[in-house]
């Protein structure tokens, strides 16, 4: 065989510089959507997870919070005592609403506290944490007053969850028949109010998971009959109602103080 012809074969099994090239253009091109498509698929799968963790973790809470209000106890005297009290916030873009009233639950307590067991006090805010908004929670004596008792006492709030940074609290208006955010009335407490609470996500760039649940006090009902109708005594509950305005009047759960 020739020499000439030789070399002309070996340059036929060989590749180009052009060749080589595309073919790595090509390689890459296929690599990188293989790469977005796997990181794709685990961004989809982590925020699944923290949505799953999320929902689990906010449905808790709201339980918790249905529960505390759900048990509201209320008894009118000059002092205030017993009054449903709201402060209207927000931090971070986000609503930090501040939220104190009587409860007879349990919820949000720690099993070793000395008001897990009967009426207390609760108030429920977001506050800082380490730089980031949470949910806390104080407790104290019934007929304490919040800011005297924070003061006097020292009190360590209770970390409820570090998830949870927003809280927001509507009140039912009955003449316009729709939300309001104010609370007007110093000594009682509303019928109606819906309860939102935030849960974050890790990721700045997702919107924070919503839960709202609409709450009938029970005991706000029972103080709406008690005032609107006639004097009524009753041995067997310890429950007194006497016509003539709210000054005169004592409301139910006198059994429980």
């Amino acid at each position: 065989m020739k020499p000439e012809t030789n070399q002309l074969n070996k340059a036929k099994c060989g590749f180009t510089l052009l060749e080589l090239m595309v073919a790595m253009i090509i390689l890459t091109i296929a690599m990188s959507m293989a790469f977005q498509a796997f990181s794709g698929t685990i961004r989809g799968w982590k925020r699944g997870s923290e949505v799953i963790d999320g929902i689990k973790h906010g449905d808790f809470a709201m339980g918790q919070l249905m529960a505390a209000v759900n048990s509201t106890i209320y008894f009118y005297n000059p002092r205030k005592t017993y009054a449903f009290k709201f402060d209207k916030g927000s931090s971070g873009g986000l609503p930090a609403d501040m939220i104190s009233f009587v409860t007879s639950s349990s919820a949000f307590m720690p099993a070793d506290s000395p008001f897990a067991e009967g009426p207390h006090r609760v108030k429920l805010y977001i506050d800082d944490e380490g730089g980031e908004q949470a949910l806390f929670a104080v407790a104290m004596p019934a007929i304490a007053d919040d800011e005297e008792f924070e003061d006097e006492y020292d009190v360590d709030p209770i970390l409820v969850s570090r998830v949870i940074q927003g809280l927001e609290i509507m009140f039912w208006d009955e003449e316009s028949e729709d939300w309001t955010e104010e609370w007007e009335p110093e000594n009682s407490i509303p019928e109606r109010i819906l309860l939102t609470i935030f849960v974050a996500s890790s990721d700045e760039k997702e919107e924070p998971i919503e839960f709202s649940r609409t709450v009938e006090i029970p005991v706000a009902k029972s103080v709406k009959e008690k005032l609107a109708g006639p004097s009524i005594t009753s041995g067997n509950s310890g429950t007194t109602s006497t016509s003539g305005g709210a000054k005169n009047t004592t409301i139910i759960n006198s059994n429980k103080r």
